[in-house]
C-alpha cells in the first residue's frame, strides 16, 4: 500500500444533472434531462459515446419489440425508439428481424457514434465530457454534491443537485459507499469480443442460410470458445460483424472487469479468441474463404459486473411472470438471456406477446438521496438482469432516470409526476 496525496478538484461543471456513462443508458437519461429543461453534464469515459452500441459493436438493438398481431412492436419507446428509427431513417438499421422468438435491429455502429454526437450535440444545455473516467464521488451526508473524474491535469468535479449512475458498473454506488453486490460464477455473465471481417461474398454467404455458422462449429468447431453464434452484416458491401465469443478469465470463469488485471487479461484474450474465430469462419463457412479479419470492436462487451442494491431488488421470477408494479417506469420483453456456463447461450422465452414492468424503486440505491441508476447496474438479481440488461431496455430505463433526477432538482419529484412526464415523452411504462 502507499499513500496517496490529497488534492483539490477544479469544479469544471456545476448542474441540475450530472449523468455519469454516455453508453445505451446514459443517453437516455441526458436527453430526457436536457429536453426536460435541466442544465446536463454527461460524462463519457471512452473518446465517443455508445456504450456497447459502439465499444462493443454489438450489431443488433436486442430489447426494443414485442410480438403483437402477427407483428412487431416497440415496448421501449421514447428514445429507445427514436434511435432505432433515426438509425433506419438513414438506412444504417435493418429490422425487426426474428430470432428466438423475438425480434432485433441490425445496425452499423459507426452510423450510431455519429448518430448520437448529433443528438448530445442538438441539446444546448449538455456539456459533454468525453475521456473522464470516474475516480471517486463527494458526499454531503446522504446525498452526492459531485462526481470526481480522472484527466490528463488530475482531479476535476463536476457539481450536481441529481446524479444518474449509467457507468454500467455501478461506479457512483461503490464510490458513494452504498450497497452493490457482484453475482459469483454461475451467477455472472461472460463477456464477447466482437469482429469484424471484410471482403465477404455476400451473396455467397446469404445463400448458405442463417444456420451455416452453427452447422460448421457443430462440425468442426469443438475448439471454438462457444457453440453457436451469428455473422451480422452491417449493410456495407463485404462486411459482417462476428458475435461468436466467450472471454474467460485466467480462471476459467467470468471476467470482473473492475479489476485491472482482469480487465487487461480479457481484451487480450477477446482479441486472441476473435482471431481464432475469424481463422475458422474464413476456412467453414461459405462465403467467407477470401474475407480478412479487419478489427475486433473498441472494447469487450461486457454483460454483468456490479449492480446496486436499491430500495427494490426486480427478481427474474417476476421477469418471467410478466410482473405489475405501481411505480412502473419502463417495459421490456427481451428473453432471459444467459450466457453463464460451458460454451452455449442459453434463452428462456417470456410467454408471447407479454411484457413485464419495472419499477422506480428498483432505480434508486439505497443511503443516497439524490442519485439513480440506470442499465445494466439497476437493483436486480442475476435472473432479471438477464433480460433487462439489454440495449433498448438500457435507454428506457436511462430516460426514467434522466427525468427522475430533473424532477428531484425541481423538488418536484413523486411517482405520478415521473410517470406523467414519461407518457408525455412518448415512453411506454405498459
Amino acid at each position: 500500500m502507499v499513500e496517496v496525496r490529497a488534492h483539490n478538484a477544479e469544479v469544471v461543471a456545476d448542474v441540475d444533472v450530472c449523468v455519469a456513462g454516455g453508453g445505451p443508458a446514459g443517453l437516455g437519461a441526458a436527453l430526457a434531462a436536457a429536453r426536460h429543461g435541466a442544465r446536463v453534464c454527461l460524462l463519457e469515459r471512452y473518446g465517443f459515446l455508445g456504450g456497447n452500441f459502439t465499444v462493443a459493436s454489438v450489431g443488433t438493438i436486442c430489447g426494443l419489440y414485442v410480438a403483437e398481431g402477427g407483428s412487431w412492436a416497440y415496448v421501449t419507446r421514447g428514445i429507445a425508439e427514436e434511435v432505432a428509427e433515426g438509425l433506419k431513417g438513414t438506412g444504417a438499421a435493418n429490422g425487426p428481424i426474428p430470432f428466438k422468438g423475438t425480434a432485433v435491429l441490425l445496425y452499423v455502429p459507426w452510423a450510431a457514434k455519429r448518430l448520437f454526437d448529433r443528438l448530445v450535440g442538438e441539446q444546448e444545455n449538455i456539456t459533454l465530457f468525453l475521456h473522464a473516467l470516474v475516480s471517486d464521488v463527494v458526499l454531503d451526508g446522504d446525498r452526492l454534491e459531485a462526481v470526481v473524474v480522472a484527466t490528463k491535469r488530475g482531479p476535476q468535479a463536476v457539481r450536481a443537485k441529481a446524479f444518474v449512475d449509467a457507468t454500467g458498473d455501478a461506479d457512483l454506488v461503490v464510490h458513494a459507499g452504498a450497497p452493490w453486490t457482484i453475482g459469483d460464477p454461475g451467477q455472472r455473465q461472460f463477456a464477447s469480443m466482437q469482429f469484424f471481417l471484410q471482403h465477404v461474398d455476400l451473396s455467397a454467404a446469404l445463400a448458405a442460410g442463417p444456420d451455416a455458422l452453427n452447422q460448421a462449429i457443430a462440425a468442426h468447431g469443438d475448439h471454438l470458445s462457444r457453440d453457436g453464434g451469428a455473422l451480422l452484416p452491417t449493410f456495407r458491401p463485404g462486411e459482417v460483424i462476428g458475435a461468436m465469443t466467450r472471454v474467460r478469465a485466467a480462471d476459467d470463469g467470468p471476467l470482473d472487469v473492475t479489476d485491472l488485471a482482469q480487465a487487461t487479461y480479457g481484451e487480450l484474450e477477446g482479441r486472441r479468441l476473435a482471431e481464432e474465430a475469424a481463422a475458422f469462419v474464413k476456412e467453414h463457412v461459405p462465403g467467407f474463404a477470401d474475407a480478412f479479419l479487419a478489427d475486433t470492436a473498441p472494447a469487450l462487451g461486457v454483460r454483468e459486473t456490479r449492480r446496486a442494491i436499491g430500495q427494490y431488488v426486480l427478481r427474474g421470477d417476476e421477469v418471467a411472470g410478466l410482473a405489475r408494479f405501481e411505480d412502473a417506469v419502463a417495459a421490456g420483453a427481451w428473453p432471459q438471456e444467459y450466457h453463464v456456463s460451458g460454451r452455449s447461450t442459453e434463452y428462456r422465452s417470456l410467454p408471447e406477446g407479454g411484457y413485464y414492468q419495472i419499477p422506480f424503486r428498483a432505480l434508486r440505491p439505497q443511503g443516497v438521496t439524490n442519485l439513480f441508476v440506470a442499465g445494466r447496474c439497476i437493483s436486480a438479481d442475476h435472473d432479471a438482469l438477464a433480460s433487462t440488461r439489454v440495449m433498448a431496455p438500457s435507454m428506457a430505463l436511462g430516460q426514467a432516470a434522466g427525468t427522475a433526477a430533473t424532477l428531484l432538482a425541481e423538488d418536484e419529484l413523486t411517482v405520478d409526476d415521473l410517470q406523467r412526464s414519461l407518457k408525455e415523452q412518448g415512453a411506454f411504462l405498459g
